[in-house]
């Protein structure tokens, strides 16, 4: 079976070889994703967000800058609404790259350290493919912010997405 050109299954092989231009591709465009959720980045601390579901409160993403420098933003990612199925916690580390403008998960859960490849089994059971799973679920739950959420602040003018906002 082939994803963008790698290999991640041969006959009689069992070695998975990172696809980096689809990976790359997936924090260039999650980069994108980002820069359109956050709007003057540079000058705010945090951000949130919020999309309707079943009960009687919204769900809630917080995004909060845990630290600036001059290339590279870290952030924080918490989504701590307990009843949604598809993701009952959420507790994400992302680095944003501004000078090749890609954006990549440093930490997701409980793993301090996603490697690109994992040997598979693994006592931590994470798939061979891990980090790319983990970036791609980040472009996923962007994507959902998107298109559903609605935000604490003002859009500026011309921007365009789902997000408005809630006050």
């Amino acid at each position: 079976m082939k994803l963008f050109g790698a290999p991640l299954h041969t006959a009689g092989s069992t070695r998975y070889t990172v696809d980096l231009q689809h990976l790359q591709t997936v924090c260039a465009l999650n980069y994108g994703r980002l820069r359109r959720l956050l709007p003057d980045l540079a000058a705010q601390e945090g951000y949130r967000f919020f999309w309707e579901q079943p009960g009687a409160h919204p769900a809630e993403l917080d995004i909060e800058v845990l630290e600036r420098s001059v290339y590279t933003d870290t952030l924080l990612l918490r989504q701590t609404t307990t009843r949604l199925p598809w993701c009952p916690r959420l507790d994400m580390e992302v680095r944003i790259y501004h000078d090749v403008e890609l954006a990549e998960v440093l930490r997701f859960q409980t793993a301090r350290r996603i490697a690109a490849r994992n040997r598979y089994p693994n006592p931590a059971m994470q798939a061979r493919d891990e980090k790319t799973q983990v970036n791609e679920f980040l472009a996923e739950c962007l994507e959902h912010c998107l298109r559903e959420g609605y935000a604490d602040w003002q859009l500026p003018v011309g921007l365009t997405g789902a997000a408005s906002s809630a006050m």
